[in-house]
């Protein structure tokens, strides 16, 4: 069984969730934070698919993301597992907003994967600001039964405050979801308890050290690779 586990971090409160460095030079400055080793490809075939929450009470000025770092750091996990993955690691982009431009069906988790895996890493431009996770959670199923052969990872980046017409029965989906799962809970109001124990809960405070989403989903993504260690700390 999968217990939950929190990533948190006490650091000033003057920085936004994942908020890059504020240097300014004549380039964009790198990233102060390490993932840890992306280690080998996996011996069996895996799917990693990642849902991400665009609602208001994610993207607004006072919102968990309102700078939408969320997809920068993404986009730096997935870069650095590419660089050593192997055809058989799937990786796929939902948006609570499903179907929309920037959702991603399952590719290869490969330096020429990435370019497509990179367009579906952003706030999609015909979003309308969804609330409700149940249609992306159902097209994560339908995904994971195309690929039975794969062992299927769900990462979900939400506030949780769900708007769903049933959302306890949406939470049962999502615990019976074939795989493991784990929930990136952007900010601390998701109340203990709401989510099944064998979820993998991961919070995200605003004020978090850039990285804190990176190495979320970096976890998620080298779960079934050997050799692999996810760096604990800036």
């Amino acid at each position: 069984m999968i217990h939950s586990r929190l990533l948190t971090s006490p650091l000033p409160r003057s920085q936004m969730l994942g908020s890059p460095s504020r240097r300014r030079t004549g380039r964009r400055p790198e990233p102060g934070y390490r993932l840890g080793r992306p280690g080998h490809p996996a011996e069996e075939p895996t799917l990693l698919i990642a849902i991400f929450d665009d609602s208001g009470s994610v993207i607004s000025p006072a919102g968990t993301d309102p700078l939408s770092n969320r997809y920068a750091e993404a986009t730096r996990a997935f870069a650095a597992v590419s660089r050593k993955g192997a055809p058989h690691e799937l990786g796929a982009v939902l948006h609570f907003d499903t179907p929309c431009s920037s959702d991603v069906d399952p590719v290869p988790i490969t330096r020429r994967g990435l370019v497509t895996l990179r367009s579906g890493l952003r706030l999609p431009p015909d979003a309308r600001g969804s609330s409700e996770l149940e249609p992306s959670l159902r097209r994560a199923a339908e995904m994971a039964e195309v690929y039975p052969d794969h062992s299927a990872t769900l990462l979900i980046a939400s506030d949780f405050l769900l708007m769903d017409p049933e959302p306890a029965h949406v939470l049962s989906e999502l615990a019976a979801f074939p795989g493991q799962v784990h929930a990136v809970v952007l900010g601390t109001r998701l109340p203990a308890g709401v989510l099944e124990e064998h979820i993998t809960m991961t919070r995200i405070r605003r004020d978090d050290p850039p990285g804190a989403v990176a190495r979320a989903l970096f976890s998620s993504l080298v779960t079934h690779r050997p050799g692999s260690h996810v760096h604990e700390g800036p």
